[in-house]
């Protein structure tokens, strides 16, 4: 069967786009994705084979209130050249909503979060700052987004979500589809992020993307606090940089001066498997992430996690078996990173692989392939 996916922007080597690469070569169906602004250069290798159509005028990657403003006007006004496609799944994270309802074919939708800047608070918060500016903007054209937005959802006959997170902020957001919304979590490949054999390396380990929301400044703080214990570690941050947040590396660049960090900009597979493979712990910092492939990435390899407290980490890591959830608090991530430096936390890798497994790709496509199924004949 044909069905087509839109994505506002594919452009990046995110958890969003990790799926897209998982997606197409298991599914029975046939793929052909759309999108708005399209630099296959930039993204995984495997989606440059992929039947991508960029449309016309594209839009800004920008999140800022202005390009976000253009960015959904353009999108909202789109009519998608779906090539004899009999379904839609919309990847929804706040703009991808406006092309439902005027899709000629029946639509689903996989929502990674309701846009976070209204629906997210700690997001929210974080982009505010003390701007009255910002806070103003968000509430004039937050409003009116939020109409035309909950207009949009009535057009998704089904809507799986990527975690209970998300699902309670689209119930909170008052976003209601046709058809019902179910929780399906993406997945980890084991193969690609196999667990090592050899010793761990004391060295602490920050992959993703490195952009503002994943406040990376925490794993800067938690090295400070160590330093102020008497311990001096070593502190890797790797991960996709987009042209909009080489600002944000700059400034971790300088706040890291004096630190032992290293900067690994866009690591390609086998060096991000090998940095899982030898880390002694992997540090996410994520303000409430909506999901976070990241971390079974890093329990698929071996890796034990401490994360925030928050959003989609609390569904993926098993306190005292996995790794910790702490609060947002650079002394308690110091005395955790201690706890596994001295040997006083030993995580056995068969129960971080384990946890990983129970996260599967073949599972995930299977569901939204019986979704497009089931939408396409509704």
């Amino acid at each position: 069967m044909k069905v087509a996916l839109y994505h506002p922007w594919i452009y990046l080597k995110s958890g969003i786009e990790r799926s897209f690469v998982e997606l197409l070569p298991r599914s029975r169906h046939d793929w052909l994705l759309l999108t708005h602004h399209h630099e296959p250069e930039a993204t995984y290798p495997e989606l440059r084979d992929a039947r991508v159509i960029q449309l016309d005028p594209p839009v800004s990657v920008r999140r800022s209130l202005g390009p976000l403003a253009q960015a959904a006007w353009r999108i909202g006004r789109s009519r998608l050249p779906l090539e004899g496609a009999q379904s839609l799944l919309v990847s929804s994270e706040g703009l991808g909503d406006l092309v439902a309802p005027r899709s000629p074919v029946p639509v689903a939708a996989y929502c990674h979060t309701p846009l976070k800047i209204l629906h997210d608070p700690a997001t929210r918060a974080a982009l505010v700052g003390g701007s009255t500016v910002r806070r103003l903007g968000i509430g004039v054209l937050g409003g009116a987004f939020e109409a035309v937005d909950r207009r949009a959802w009535r057009s998704y006959r089904h809507v799986l979500a990527n975690s209970v997170e998300t699902k309670a902020r689209i119930e909170a957001a008052g976003l209601v589809p046709r058809g019902p919304v179910e929780v399906l979590y993406p997945g980890v490949d084991l193969a690609r992020f196999p667990a090592g054999t050899g010793p761990r390396e004391d060295f602490l380990l920050v992959a993703g993307r490195i952009m503002w929301q994943k406040d990376v400044e925490l794993a800067i703080e938690t090295l400070e606090a160590l330093q102020r214990k008497g311990k001096r570690v070593r502190l890797v941050v790797a991960g996709a940089v987009d042209e909009k947040s080489r600002p944000y590396l700059a400034d971790l660049r300088s706040r890291a001066t004096g630190l032992d960090v290293t900067f690994e900009t866009d690591p390609p597979d086998a060096r991000l498997s090998v940095l899982y493979r030898t880390c002694s712990l992997l540090l996410f910092t994520a303000r409430n992430e909506d999901f976070g492939i990241v971390p079974l990435e890093a329990m698929a390899s071996g890796a034990p996690v401490l994360a925030v407290d928050s959003g989609g980490p609390r569904e993926t890591v098993v306190p005292g078996v996995t790794g910790w959830l702490e609060p947002r608090d650079p002394e308690r991530f110091a005395d955790r990173v201690l706890e596994v430096l001295e040997g006083r936390a030993p995580f056995r890798t068969e129960q971080l692989v384990a946890r990983a497994a129970a996260f599967g790709w073949d599972a995930f496509v299977t569901r939204v392939d019986d979704v497009m199924e089931a939408v396409a004949h509704d």
